[in-house]
């Protein structure tokens, strides 16, 4: 089978757009481990609830795309906020794995609550941005992937800025790095955990519409999502948002390359096997510093 080049840059532009959803959801997974030691198989499942509260308040209230993005994230973080504070800030002193089985169980409680209240079938966003494709060389560029990828982006670094340039982005990556250092020089630190899980939701919220606009709505794909955000956490290096990035786009251009070079059947197997690969060599992470420390 003769490879088209073109076809394969397209396929990994296409990666790198995907990415960008898959480095959001490895952030919030990075970002919450960071900080509290966790791992919240939950992060799917609020990506998920996201585009679900998203596409009901743009279709019942008179708020617009914009107004109706930032209501389902307000939302999402009050949710996971709560959650942290009523629920899993009992189980920190406990064996983590109990933590780890919590969050499980809170991604089958929420994957429910949304059987029930939406129904088991798929929606789609309405267009907002043209559909018609674009060839700018070899490159087939869709105006409305563009948006929603520059507004993935401008998350990225959004949060970015938060985390290097604010008091409180200060004090979160300090709880990271040393909790008790962090109480001595005062720091909340149960505040910070909170946070981060506010805002980790908020990061997968934000990759949940992005996912919703670029494919559709269903219960199914916070799962998958999640799966994909999990394993780049892991590829870029977990606890380490700037190597999560990294692994986000690495992850999204090595499915979407395989796709070309192989099957769009076998590229998941394809992309995880690469992976296993990687890790054997590097099994902290791709992108992971050497000396292990977090970096947020």
């Amino acid at each position: 089978m003769e490879l088209d080049l073109g076809l394969l840059a397209n396929q990994v532009v296409w990666g790198v757009m995907v990415g960008i959803s898959y480095t959001l959801l490895a952030m919030a997974f990075s970002l919450i481990f960071a900080t509290s030691n966790t791992i919240n198989f939950a992060i799917g499942e609020f990506a998920m609830l996201t585009a679900y509260i998203c596409y009901t308040a743009l279709s019942k209230l008179p708020v617009g795309f914009v107004g109706a993005a930032l209501l389902s994230m307000v939302a999402i973080a009050a949710l996971a906020m709560l959650l942290e504070r009523i629920a899993f800030r009992r189980l920190y002193d406990l064996d983590p794995i109990l933590i780890l089985i919590g969050t499980i169980g809170l991604s089958s409680i929420i994957k429910n609550l949304v059987l029930i209240a939406w129904g088991p079938y798929s929606m789609s966003f309405p267009r907002y941005f043209p559909v018609e494709p674009v060839m700018i060389g070899p490159l087939l560029i869709i105006p409305q992937n563009v948006v929603v990828v520059s507004v993935g982006l401008a998350a990225m670094v959004g949060f970015h800025l938060f985390m290097t340039r604010t008091r409180l982005g200060t004090a979160m990556r300090a709880t990271a790095q040393n909790i008790r250092g962090a109480t001595l020089v005062g720091i909340n630190p149960r505040f910070c955990v909170n946070l981060s899980w506010g805002l980790g939701a908020v990061m997968a919220g934000i990759a949940g519409v992005m996912i919703a606009f670029t494919y559709n709505i269903s219960v199914d794909m916070g799962g998958a999502s999640g799966l994909k955000g999990f394993t780049s956490a892991i590829l870029g290096g977990f606890g380490n948002l700037p190597a999560s990035m990294a692994g986000g786009v690495v992850l999204g251009m090595v499915e979407n390359a395989s796709a070309e070079i192989f099957s769009h059947e076998y590229k998941d197997v394809v992309a995880f096997a690469v992976i296993v690969l990687i890790l054997l060599f590097k099994p902290s992470g791709l992108f992971a510093r050497a000396d292990g420390a977090r970096r947020i």
